[in-house]
């Protein structure tokens, strides 16, 4: 059984221009803020992470706040003061690609990698003899004058922030990572009809801000979902329940059973792994606008897995080992099955790749990309330049050209096939299934790779461990998103590239400020305090340890490739087959696993609504819709509430 009711944004005439000047300098000036909250809320008062998810929360709240409080407040005054929903639109697209970069979902990654190796090398880690003497100095901050000592202890009384060791890594770093923002633009750009026009992807994840923009252009000052009595109800229940979980923070209540405060493991039999029984009301809300089938397909793969998992383990086969994903054959089952879902994906688009390459040399190949971000031509002008700076990048960088292939092969596959993952499925919370450097050195064996090129490799955790394919994906989800509001979006992307230079600036900048004023050591999340160092002695991990795929991994991948391959047959030939093969691709990811039982009660509500009728299934979006608003403002207010109550001993409310 499937769902096909989609919320379509409404037809517009074609305006001189995407862009007004107000909106844009309100998304700008929100994007600054979202970088500075959720770097002070992350690292200074250790509270919840904003920025965990392919539509994080404080992108969410910030655009809320817009809607919600600005709009009703300036219609108050004149109709024309409040934004109009193309403005809503592009607001939206930019706190999207701003969320990109505070936090874990880059920073964290980032700044560790400049500042660890130099201050943290010890004679017992051997990180000098080692991988030192292959360290780019363009690419890593000295610890001349104690620079990155201060960093993570906080400067001495006087003190004044020694910027110029950063400048130089920072600014390569930066032209490096928006090279990749421009690749995965043009690739976006690329792949946009197809997806859209040919497969009728559904991009769930885009239908919240769309019921949002609708809500808020209805007639009337307030959105029409604030008279709504299930909104109400949703709304009502998700804020109760934070803030008497807020409430418990002093111990005056208990915490109730919701959220990253409480998870049960659910041990079938010593056989088998745990399941993680953990509401995420993020993730059910979310997952309340998938595809039924892929719901369903989710988590019976992943209990699948687990039956596996206990056979194997009851035959004294262990699956134990370094392969993908961590665990073995299992995980490398399902990581087959995502190198499939990739392969076929392009396979599927052949037609479409080789009209927009004919387009693109100047021949009429009958497509029309007066609708894209840009023109086919620069598009792929844009793909072959920016392709071509990060191999040389990487070449300097001291990458070998046979490893770097292999490299930005698996690098590819990650961040192209997780954005087909998140716009076909809008499944919030995603993880890759293996890192791409990790894959490289297994796939390749350690002892076969160049000690230059596994400490390039191992400098790749700045960028390779980034589940949002740095833009690819968010970039998806903005195009998608004002496709039925502006048919010409000329600007739009020189927009989101604006915003992605901004974020990072304004993010790294603070983050570098924070680090002097209170300690890096002291920041929250984990990365400064502990992560990093692993980061490193991976490096060290592989120089001296001969490291590569087990032995039955190969053969559990190429198990999962047919079956994918089955699945995917089956989905074609049989019409009443539910379960969908992309399910099989993702089930066993990292934080699936932590969500699968919310996973699962979206699909039993959605299931059933459906079955009463397509109707109680539109009407229990407004009860889901009231849900996830309440628990977005609950979010808000502990960050309040730790802010003023609890500095520095926050309380982690919200995470994946």
């Amino acid at each position: 059984m499937t769902d096909t009711t989609t919320h379509t944004p409404p037809k517009a005439s074609t305006p001189t221009s995407v862009i007004t000047s107000r909106s844009l300098a309100t998304g700008l000036v929100l994007a600054i803020i979202l970088n500075i909250w959720v770097t002070y809320g992350t690292y200074i008062l250790h509270t919840s992470r904003m920025s965990v998810a392919h539509l994080p929360i404080s992108a969410l709240a910030l655009f809320l706040l817009v809607t919600f409080v600005y709009n009703p407040f300036a219609r108050g005054i004149s109709q024309r003061a409040a934004f109009t929903g193309r403005e809503l639109a592009l607001i939206f697209c930019i706190l999207l690609i701003s969320s990109l970069i505070p936090g874990k979902a880059f920073v964290s990654y980032f700044l560790t990698i400049i500042s660890t190796p130099f201050y943290f090398a010890q004679p017992e880690n051997q990180w000098a003899e080692l991988f030192h003497p292959y360290l780019p100095g363009w690419l890593v901050a000295s610890n001349q004058n104690n620079a990155m000592g201060w960093f993570y202890e906080g400067l001495p009384p006087g003190g004044t922030i020694p910027w110029s060791p950063w400048i130089i890594p920072v600014a390569w770093w930066m032209s490096f990572f928006a090279a990749i923002f421009v690749v995965g633009a043009c690739v976006a750009t690329i792949f946009r009809k197809q997806w859209v026009e040919y497969e009728r992807l559904t991009f769930p994840l885009v239908q919240v801000p769309l019921e949002l923009i609708a809500g808020d252009q209805s007639p009337g000052r307030w959105p029409k979902l604030v008279y709504d009595r299930l909104f109400q109800i949703g709304f009502g229940l998700a804020l109760s329940v934070a803030l008497w979980n807020i409430v418990s923070f002093a111990n005056i209540v208990p915490q109730l059973p919701v959220g990253t405060f409480f998870e049960t493991p659910l041990q079938l039999s010593p056989m088998f792994p745990s399941i993680p029984l953990r509401i995420s009301p993020y993730m059910l809300c979310f997952g309340y606008f998938i595809n039924v089938d892929i719901l369903l397909s989710i988590w019976v793969f992943f209990m699948l897995g687990l039956l596996e998992i206990g056979a194997l383990n009851y035959i004294g086969l262990n699956t134990a080992s370094s392969g993908p994903g961590g665990s073995g054959g299992v995980n490398a089952q399902f990581f087959g099955g995502f190198l499939v879902y990739v392969g076929y994906s392009l396979w599927a688009a052949r037609r479409h790749l080789a009209g927009v390459l004919k387009k693109a040399a100047g021949r009429d190949a009958g497509l029309d990309d007066s609708g894209e971000l840009v023109s086919y031509r620069a598009a792929v002008v844009g793909l072959l330049l920016g392709s071509a700076f990060i191999c040389a990048w990487l070449y300097q960088s001291g990458l070998s050209l046979p490893v770097m292939a292999v490299f930005l092969a698996f690098l590819f596959i990650l961040y192209f096939g997780t954005t087909k993952v998140i716009a076909e499925t809008g499944v919030v919370f995603l993880d890759l299934p293996v890192n791409a450097h990790q894959i490289t050195v297994l796939s390749m064996g350690s002892g076969n790779v160049s000690a230059s090129s596994l400490t390039s490799l191992g400098l790749a955790s700045a960028y390779a461990r980034n589940w949002r394919g740095l833009g690819m994906g968010s970039v998806v989800l903005a195009d998608r998103l004002t496709d039925g509001f502006w048919p010409r979006k000329k600007g739009l992307l020189l927009v989101l590239a604006v915003t992605f230079l901004v974020s990072m600036i304004t993010a790294v900048s603070y983050t570098i400020q924070s680090g002097y004023s209170t300690g890096a050591y002291n920041f929250g999340g984990g990365a400064f305090g502990g992560l990093n160092i692993d980061y490193y002695d991976q490096i060290v991990t592989w120089m001296k340890n001969p490291l590569s795929l087990g032995q039955n991994e190969p053969w559990f991948m190429a198990a999962g490739a047919v079956i994918f391959l089955v699945l995917l047959k089956l989905r074609h030939w049989l019409v009443w087959w539910p379960l969908a093969p992309v399910g099989f691709a993702i089930c066993f990811a990292s934080n699936i696993r932590d969500s699968i039982l919310s996973v699962f009660l979206a699909w039993l509500v959605k299931f059933i609504l459906l079955k009463i009728g397509t109707g109680a299934y539109r009407t229990g979006q407004r009860f889901f819709l009231g849900l996830l608003l309440g628990y977005t403002l609950g979010i808000v207010l502990s960050f309040f509430a730790d802010a003023l109550f609890y500095p520095g001993q926050g309380h982690m409310m919200h995470d994946w």
